[in-house]
């Protein structure tokens, strides 16, 4: 039997053994890293079925790339030939190793390099012998197409569905060279070995017949099987410090967030692995709308995390983000891309002095429900005007909490990186929430929304958007609503749809007030006019905001419908139709009742009930 060692072999241990002791550390690092009660979410969890489901997700997300392919088949594809083709390879190498000796133990560079070992006369012939090598050569013709399209992908983007590529640095560039030299080489170190001992199946066999007519093919063999060493020695020793860190850390950021664990300042560790676990595929630079707008600003989410992760300096990324969310919704390794952007915000370290708030003042005595039109919205009178006439018409018992303007949901102070002065802002107004006794609290702004639901206390209460409150109050036939003429195209902000998932309420309200049809939703484009972005110049600004506006009214419908004040703001000046908010369109649809047939008196004492 022929020995199942050769020194060419030892390039590729090289290489494989550094990253697994590289890969060894940093997990050890990780977990270690987290705070008390995640490791305890960790250690915990390991026996329970969430490591089935985990082990599920890695083959899912990690071999298949199901979530790549959502985005593009093509770009799916190229992932999934890569990730799931090699895997298999060595997985055949391994089972095919394993029968042939008997040894079901033995050193990784056996299955990997199995075909030299397996020359052909060293082991007797088998009946499973012609199937191995058949899958064996499918799989490899597999992964040689996905680098095909990954190697095309790099100077024409468009051939598998994107608009351009992430710019990488040159130790990334050398580890993607290595990584498309690695099975061109072991399509010919095959193919070498397959035509000098006549073995092989339709893809090595034929080539090897071809090159055994053509050149002494038996002094070729060595050669080429160094140079798959080599590449694949170069591969495994540049990843730690490459793109490619993602491989085994995807894998464990899947269980850690299988356990329960999150993004926090308490765990760094989590945040180290989140940081190793983007693949830099680019997939969220063709969903920031700042890349369309202007190419050249490099503050994607890709850039900004290799900026954290080598430590080189975000240069004024982390204030040029619009935090609109569409990168972390793209994002196939499902990275809480935003939670990382203002965990990476420098505290600005200013004590922020919360004034008094003068007591809020009910149109009727223990208000049911609570309005909180937001600061944004104070900017749109209009709003608040429609939704008085709202909250009057359904015969509420409301209360006008932030009447005087001078109320915040924190939100601003947190994305200034004053953090501690957002967090006496929600204290204070959770208590002065609680303290009115009300059933409901209903805001008109989206970024309020998302923070009262996410982030404060506020048992016993229900929180709404308006356009879920307007959109109850139809359907429990609490407005009279008089048909419009003409047609609407609904923008869906960015923290009310992919934010907070409320998708269906504004579009069936639309579809209640308007005659013609409502037109497609285009999925939580952004205006341009986000608080996240202070470090963002109004030319980029305005420019992002036309791309939206251009696609929201590609249809021409009468009015462009949303649901934010601040993307009412941004999109006025520049839209070709009217602007308005749902609340507006609904005070404007309602049916006009006659003055003597309402008692004020009657009114205040109505109760909404709320389930």
């Amino acid at each position: 039997m022929q020995s199942l060692y050769d020194p060419f072999v030892l390039l590729f241990t090289a290489g494989f053994t550094f990253t697994g002791i590289w890969f060894v550390f940093k997990v050890i690092s990780w977990f270690f890293g987290l705070s008390t009660t995640d490791r305890r979410l960790v250690t915990r969890g390991i026996l329970t079925i969430k490591t089935w489901q985990a082990l599920v997700e890695v083959v899912r997300e990690s071999l298949f790339h199901r979530k790549i392919f959502k985005t593009g088949f093509r770009l799916g594809y190229m992932h999934m030939s890569l990730a799931f083709g090699w895997f298999m390879l060595i997985l055949i190498g391994n089972i095919e190793s394993t029968y042939y000796t008997s040894q079901l133990f033995k050193p990784i560079y056996v299955s990997v390099f199995w075909r030299f070992f397996d020359a052909g006369p060293s082991f007797p012939a088998a009946a499973w012998a012609p199937g191995f090598a058949f899958w064996m050569d499918l799989f490899l013709l597999f992964v040689l197409s996905g680098l095909t399209f990954a190697i095309i992908k790099r100077f024409m983007p468009k051939v598998v569905g994107m608009r351009r590529t992430t710019r990488h640095r040159l130790p990334d560039r050398l580890a993607i060279f290595s990584l498309w030299m690695i099975f061109p080489i072991r399509l010919l170190a095959e193919s070498a070995t397959c035509g000098a001992n006549g073995t092989g199946s339709f893809l090595t066999g034929s080539i090897g017949s071809l090159m055994a007519a053509i050149v002494p093919v038996q002094s070729l063999v060595l050669p080429f099987w160094w140079a798959y060493s080599l590449v694949l020695g170069i591969f495994f020793l540049a990843l730690p410090f490459t793109r490619y860190t993602h491989i085994p850390s995807e894998a464990v950021l899947i269980f850690f967030r299988r356990y329960g664990v999150r993004l926090s300042e308490q765990s760094p560790g989590y945040t180290n692995l989140s940081l190793n676990s983007c693949s830099s595929c680019g997939i969220c630079i063709d969903a920031c709308q700042i890349s369309q707008a202007d190419p050249s600003l490099l503050v994607q989410s890709t850039y900004f995390i290799r900026s954290l992760r080598y430590k080189t300096g975000c240069n004024g990324a982390e204030w040029a983000c619009l935090q609109c969310g569409r990168c972390e919704d793209a994002c196939p390794v499902g990275l809480e891309l935003m939670p990382l952007r203002r965990l990476a915000l420098p505290d600005a370290g200013i004590g922020t002095v919360l004034s008094p708030v003068a007591p809020r003042k009910s149109n009727g005595s223990h208000p049911r429900i609570l309005y909180f039109a937001g600061c944004m919205t104070h900017l749109n009178p209009g709003i608040i005007q429609s939704m008085k006439l709202i909250f009057n018409a359904s015969h509420a018992l409301w209360s006008f909490f932030d009447a005087d303007g001078q109320a915040c949901c924190g939100r601003p102070l947190r994305l200034a990186g004053q953090a501690d002065g957002a967090d006496r802002q929600r204290e204070k107004l959770e208590a002065e929430f609680l303290a009115t006794g009300a059933s409901l609290l209903v805001t008109s702004c989206p970024i309020c929304y998302r923070i009262f639901k996410e982030e404060y206390a506020l048992p016993g209460m229900r929180i709404l958007h308006h356009s879920q409150y307007i959109n109850e109050l139809i359907e429990w036939k609490r407005l009279r609503i008089d048909k419009q003429a003409g047609s609407a195209a609904w923008h869906e902000p960015c923290e009310l749809g992919r934010g907070c998932g409320v998708i269906t309420e504004p579009r069936q309200v639309l579809q209640t007030i308007y005659q013609s049809d409502v037109t497609p939703t285009l999925k939580g484009l952004c205006c341009g006019g986000s608080l996240g972005a202070p470090g963002l110049d109004p030319v980029t600004r305005k420019a992002v905001a036309l791309g939206a506006i251009s696609q929201l009214t590609v249809h021409q419908p009468d009015y462009l419908v949303t649901g934010c004040p601040m993307c009412k703001k941004s999109f006025l000046p520049i839209s070709p139709v009217p602007v308005v908010d749902i609340a507006e369109v609904t005070a404007a649809a309602l049916v006009k009742e006659p003055k003597h047939s309402v008692n004020p008196e009657t009114q205040r004492q109505v109760l909404v009930t709320i389930p």
